[in-house]
């Protein structure tokens, strides 16, 4: 949890809020950038984010599990999973030993898209990082991940993409 709390005499603020607010610059580049991407795919970022969740829960969870991981209420994921189900990327059946719950399976579509989708988001990060060094972008990556724990890693990573493991 960030304690906010007063602002120290001295302490530099005006870095700390240079840095703020490069991370809302560099944040919203990269989601225009996925979008467009993606806008490419046919897909949008929820519906990214919802196939890496089934990537990562073993390619079928609940439509529970989703929305929780993707910190969204049903209806949002619901409304996704329409998309997706639409596209030949998911099927949703009702569960077998509880009516209330949705099962939610990837197709052979999905799984191919999930590929695809790993190999554009390493893609998107070495353009976007294009003009650093891999020393630079490891010693960045080094300082930002000392303000974020690893219960924030471990969530992100479920919903991220990739390999499913938090970034190092």
């Amino acid at each position: 949890m960030i304690n906010i709390g007063p602002v120290k005499k001295d302490s530099g603020v005006d870095s700390y809020l240079t840095l703020f607010d490069l991370i809302v610059v560099l944040a919203k580049r990269r989601r225009d950038l996925a979008d467009q991407k993606l806008a490419a795919l046919g897909i949008n970022h929820t519906e990214a984010r919802l196939l890496s969740v089934l990537h990562h829960e073993g390619g079928e969870t609940t439509q529970d599990v989703i929305s929780a991981a993707l910190l969204v209420d049903r209806s949002n994921a619901g409304r996704a999973l329409k998309q997706l189900e639409a596209g030949g990327y998911v099927v949703r059946r009702k569960d077998d030993t509880d009516k209330r719950a949705n099962l939610v399976r990837m197709t052979d579509k999905g799984r191919d898209m999930v590929s695809g989708l790993m190999g554009l988001k390493a893609a998107m990060a070495q353009a976007f990082f294009e003009g650093m060094t891999e020393g630079e972008v490891k010693a960045a990556a080094k300082l930002l991940l000392k303000t974020v724990g690893e219960e924030d890693l471990k969530a992100f990573a479920k919903t991220a993409g990739g390999d499913g493991k938090p970034p190092r």
